[in-house]
């Protein structure tokens, strides 16, 4: 069992005389600093974080001043080979909670101020009677030698140091792979279009890929490693002696910007079926047709023959690009999204079509386990039942991965009551949980649909309506970052970068169970005994995570 290391308290420091302006105290990182939290009223994080090679570990201070600070700043030094990143936590408000999840679930009830975006302008104004909190991110190279290392945090307003905070860290032995074996997807909204909402990408025909990879790096580093790639409309459709015929110039470059960007493991081929409007409505298949003499792209009913027509036109050159480029072992398909109801006889149809002209590549789809799973078996190699739809029905995946099929989950909207989930209003602890949920429940992936759904102000409205008006999103399911048009990116939030440590965690397990199996389970069935009951109290996860790198 790991000893917990002691720590210097913070102190407040300028030429060894304190600065009644600005107070400020150490919080562990998975505890949610709000703008009316005091020393007295918050929980202390006065531990050594524990820091894996390869791995990422964070520090949370929260600041606070009665009269307010107009232009606070905060610079980070680290000794050795440790690297240190500070940026602030921004606030966004929430106006409901999920109407499933009780209140002993919620980390606040709303309507509140939450904090999610990491900001990382410097200086930045500290509201009179207000706190915040700063954010420092830290990582270890291989090859750093295992040890205790010190660093400081300086905070200055004018010009002036009011407050150097030191803090020390302790890097392990542990070391997280260097192949990451869980396969992680966030799906974004990435037409120009939508992109054009919030980048400035008309006037410069590259603006659009520079973009793509600067959201590609951002969560490239936070371990994604499979990215949705809409590869019908990069498609370019093109008329040759009387046929369509099609150009992936497009496809190539985006998925070489995504691979150098370092997201692109594997190529997710986005679904090639669709619904007429809402979630009930039609199934339709998005089909390139010549109409007056021009390519058109046109929403054909399943009944209608040209769909599978075009299927096995459009499939069978997207096959062979594939081969050609190197691919196709690194590329999955989607057919259809949430297939129900009166669908699934459709599905099974259209499935085997497109297997037929993809030999070899596995077909993935989101389902949720209370439908009939007849439908499935057959014709889909991945299975990604919604967290909250399984409690009772692991055998069935259980099965399905005994026969040589995988299995992750996903998380849309629901689960919402006791189970694991991001939202902005949960616990961070619930977050990081999610990918040791995916050990301990012998889950090889996981999948959100919002990776950047955002509405006109992101930073205002984090729970849009959709579905026709007729969903209100919980907070924070429709993204997991936030736009930052000065760069040309992404911002990562505290909700992402719990996401990430619980990664690296999941790969730990992985790592040990290779030789102490028995060890592995038992720390993953501590922190998760089943599907709803798991570990809610920060120190005694800290106390598992521990036990976990010492190994």
């Amino acid at each position: 069992m790991h000893k917990t290391i002691s720590v210097l308290l913070f102190s407040l420091m300028l030429a060894g005389c304190g600065d009644a302006r600005l107070t400020s105290w150490r919080v562990d990182p998975l505890t949610k600093v709000f703008p009316d939290d005091t020393r007295d009223t918050s929980q202390s994080g006065d531990v050594v974080p524990l820091l894996a090679r390869k791995g990422h570990a964070s520090i949370q201070i929260a600041v606070h001043s009665e009269a307010g600070i107009a232009d606070l700043k905060a610079d980070v030094e680290m000794q050795g080979p440790v690297t240190a990143q500070v940026r602030h936590a921004g606030y966004v408000p929430v106006a409901s909670n999920p109407p499933k999840s009780p209140e002993d679930e919620l980390v606040r009830t709303a309507p509140a101020l939450y904090p999610d975006p990491l900001l990382e302008g410097f200086p930045f104004q500290l509201k009179p009677k207000r706190t915040e909190s700063i954010w420092v991110t830290l990582s270890a190279p291989p090859d750093t030698q295992p040890g205790e290392y010190t660093g400081k945090v300086t905070l200055s307003a004018g010009g002036a140091t009011i407050s150097v905070q030191s803090f020390k860290v302790q890097v392990t032995k542990a070391t997280v792979p260097a192949v990451q074996t869980l396969q992680v997807t966030n799906w974004f909204t990435l037409e120009p279009e939508s992109l054009g909402r919030h980048f400035k990408i008309d006037k410069d025909p590259e603006a659009y890929w520079r973009v793509l990879g600067n959201i590609g790096g951002v969560m490239g580093n936070h371990r994604q490693n499979v990215f949705l790639t809409p590869v019908l409309t990069l498609a370019g459709p093109k008329i040759e002696g009387g046929q369509i015929r099609y150009d992936f110039a497009k496809l190539d470059r985006w998925v070489e910007t995504l691979q150098k960007a370092g997201v692109i493991g594997t190529i997710e081929g986005a679904h090639l079926l669709g619904r007429r409007s809402g979630y009930d409505t039609s199934m339709i298949v998005p089909a390139y047709v010549i109409d007056g003499g021009k390519v058109v792209l046109k929403q054909l009913s399943t009944d209608d023959p040209h769909a599978e027509q075009f299927l096995n036109t459009f499939l069978t050159a997207l096959y062979a690009h594939l081969k050609a480029r190197g691919w196709a072992e690194h590329y999955i398909q989607h057919i259809h999204d949430e297939p129900h109801g009166q669908e699934t006889a459709i599905y099974n149809r259209y499935a085997k079509i497109i297997r037929r002209n993809l030999p070899g590549i596995p077909t993935i789809d989101a389902v949720g386990l209370d439908q009939d799973l007849g439908f499935f078996e057959d014709v889909s190699d991945i299975w990604v039942p919604v967290l909250g739809s399984f409690d009772g029905q692991l055998g069935k995946i259980q099965a399905h991965v005994a026969k040589g099929g995988q299995s992750w989950f996903y998380t849309c909207i629901a689960p919402q009551g006791r189970h694991l989930n991001r939202f902005i209003d949960y616990p961070l602890l619930k977050t990081q949980l999610l990918h040791w949920f995916n050990f301990r429940h012998n889950f090889t992936g996981f999948l959100h649909w919002g990776g950047n759904y955002w509405g006109p102000e992101p930073f205002l409205d984090v729970q849009p309506v959709i579905n026709d008006n007729e969903t209100l999103l919980p907070a924070g399911d429709n993204a997991i970052v936030y736009p930052n048009p000065a760069k040309e990116s992404v911002l990562s939030s505290i909700r992402l970068e719990a996401m990430r440590e619980g990664i690296e965690d999941y790969e730990l397990l992985v790592a040990l169970a290779k030789h102490n199996p028995e060890k592995a389970k038992r720390l993953a069935s501590t922190a998760i005994p089943n599907i709803t009951d798991y570990v809610r109290s920060v120190p005694q996860f800290r106390s598992l995570q521990h036990e976990l790198m010492a190994e």
